[in-house]
């Protein structure tokens, strides 16, 4: 498998391939190794602070998972500056990218702006049950004004830091519930944007190009901004919204 643009978007559960990234010296080489790619990145997320609790002094570690982790971890690694949306990644046209996002863009910029430049491929590797979907319908959510539109973000507050000290300021947006994400597989397949295949007894799925991807969803939110349910009574973010 391999991305034709050279660039590849990775979220992924690494436990269950533990041995195998051992014995490949890392996660970097694991992934180098059964998915073609000249360029990475993945989440570095971090939890956003409610309102009600008081900033958090140091460097703040991810809670999207080992992946990012790891990857922050390798020499050469770029790590964005948005306070509750980072990425991490490798190669100049990630790193031209990752080093613009701050406050001041999107959570999910590098999303819209690296298809936008180049365009790029998406695996889900081994967590397609607990974590479905792809990250573009948060960049296609925004570019459509709806994550701007979730009552949630007004919780949330972003640590801004600066040489003057640290001011909060309240989210922008809110990207999000994504547990419904997987509503738009089947769309992605009537593109022939869909590959699904199976790595060391583990369930993955591979989008060619994000750019398409990100094209399908527009024209189903676009009309349909509730595509995106998740049915759960309690759901921040699919009950308490402004469309």
């Amino acid at each position: 498998m391999h991305s034709e643009s050279g660039i590849l978007y990775v979220r992924a559960s690494l436990k269950p391939f533990a041995r195998a990234i051992r014995t490949a010296g890392g996660v970097k080489e694991f992934l180098a190794h059964h998915f073609e790619h000249e360029e990475l990145f993945a989440p570095y997320f971090i939890r956003a602070r409610p309102f009600w609790e008081r900033p958090q002094s140091g460097q703040r570690e991810t809670n999207s998972g080992a992946l990012g982790k790891k990857l922050a971890d390798y020499p050469g690694a770029v790590l964005s500056r948005h306070p509750s949306h980072r990425f991490v990644g490798f190669g100049v046209r990630v790193s031209n990218v990752l080093k613009q996002h701050d406050h001041t863009r999107s959570c999910f910029h590098p999303i819209s702006e690296l298809a936008r430049r180049s365009d790029f491929s998406m695996l889900l590797l081994g967590c397609n049950d607990e974590s479905p979907g792809f990250s573009t319908v948060h960049a296609t959510q925004h570019a459509l004004g709806l994550s701007q539109k979730h009552l949630f973000r007004y919780l949330i507050r972003w640590d801004i830091k600066s040489e003057a000290g640290t001011n909060a300021m309240t989210a922008t947006e809110s990207p999000g519930c994504s547990l419904s994400f997987d509503k738009f597989y089947p769309e992605y397949q009537k593109d022939g944007n869909l590959i699904r295949g199976e790595l060391l007894g583990q369930q993955y799925l591979f989008v060619q190009s994000a750019s398409r991807a990100l094209a399908v969803e527009e024209e189903i939110l676009s009309s349909n901004p509730r595509f995106v349910n998740c049915g759960r009574m309690s759901c921040s973010t699919c009950r308490f919204r402004l469309y």
